[in-house]
């Protein structure tokens, strides 16, 4: 049985690595449309246990993270359950996040509701006070949205998302901000080989952000419409499987090919290692980044104050940029 599990596993592998090749030249086009899309802060990822496995979760997408990777896992989540999510981002940027699951008998599947801020606070400098002019002022974006996601078969989950962004371009010191309406969908399905399922996600699906108010040009005074961006649209596809599940240990491995509308194909990879349903280690790998190749985490799964929870955290090396650490926690009730 073992064998098989394996052998179906490494069959949908190599599948998946042969949809993603002809692919290769044209997602190596992508980097010539960097930099066009607005709200990028959406692109920041949603839980220490994902980014512990390289991003890797488009299949896996088992805990409330799965209203950012795949929003046809939280048809999955059978109990309430509050999640926080904290990133510390270079810069001294912090990204904060809550996810909260509501399982629905009415409806037949779980009801997600998120809200993240992303914000830092910026020292104001001139040209004759380069170092600070002792006044501060802060920038923040918001994203805040519903989900929900059922099982229609034994083996289909789908699951669909809306969500309002909205993207502070300085308002404090007399800049724009952007809003727009965003969706979110997608599906997971098990194969029927050992636990070998293949899921697919469109997130940040919608009308282009334009800035509000006009933009005053400082050398003829003329005033002109802002240019509007596109939403940063990811679509996802990949395959996860447990080569190894029993009562002891648990191996979860995932592949993963992520197409952002505005960069180069990337394609992931990650694993994690559950001992006795209590511990669990984690690493991923990013092959075609610039940076943020290298991911790593650990996660504890127990009683917090007599809830059933999960602390993980996650490691990135970000190279020049710095490592990105992260942390989350989750309590069931």
């Amino acid at each position: 049985m073992w064998t098989s599990r394996v052998l179906a596993a490494s069959l949908a592998a190599v599948a998946l690595l042969a949809a993603a090749a002809p692919a290769h030249a044209q997602g190596s086009l992508g980097g010539q449309r960097a930099g066009t899309a607005s709200a990028t802060f959406l692109r920041i990822g949603v839980g220490a246990r994902a980014v512990g496995m390289g991003e890797t979760f488009v299949a896996v997408a088992n805990d409330p993270s799965a209203i950012f990777w795949n929003p046809a896992g939280l048809a999955s989540l059978q109990r309430r359950e509050v999640a926080l999510h904290h990133v510390e981002w270079p810069a001294d940027v912090t990204y904060e996040h809550a996810v909260l699951i509501v399982p629905s008998r009415r409806f037949g599947g779980s009801v997600a509701v998120q809200l993240g801020v992303l914000a830092t606070e910026i020292v104001e400098t001139t040209e004759l006070q380069p170092y600070g002019t002792g006044r501060t002022f802060s920038y923040s974006d918001v994203v805040a949205g519903v989900a929900f996601a059922r099982r229609w078969t034994d083996k289909l989950l789908v699951g669909t998302g809306i969500k309002w962004v909205r993207e502070d371009l300085g308002s404090q010191v007399g800049g724009p901000t952007t809003n727009a309406v965003l969706f979110d969908v997608g599906s997971i399905y098990y194969l029927g080989l050992g636990s070998v399922r293949i899921a697919t996600s469109l997130t940040n699906f919608g009308p282009a952000l334009r800035p509000t108010g006009t933009y005053l040009s400082p050398y003829d005074g003329s005033t002109a419409q802002y240019d509007a961006f596109d939403p940063p649209l990811v679509f996802r596809y990949g395959l996860a499987f447990e080569p190894i599940e029993n009562d002891v240990q648990r191996l979860t491995t995932a592949f993963e090919v992520n197409q952002p509308a505005d960069n180069e194909q990337l394609f992931k990879a990650g694993v994690e290692w559950l001992f006795r349903g209590t511990f669990a280690l984690r690493g991923g790998y990013n092959f075609r980044a610039d940076a943020l190749k290298l991911s790593a985490g650990a996660g504890y799964l127990g009683e917090f104050g007599g809830y059933r929870g999960a602390l993980d955290y996650a490691y990135t090396d970000g190279g020049f940029l710095g490592a990105v650490h992260r942390v989350s926690l989750g309590v069931r009730f």
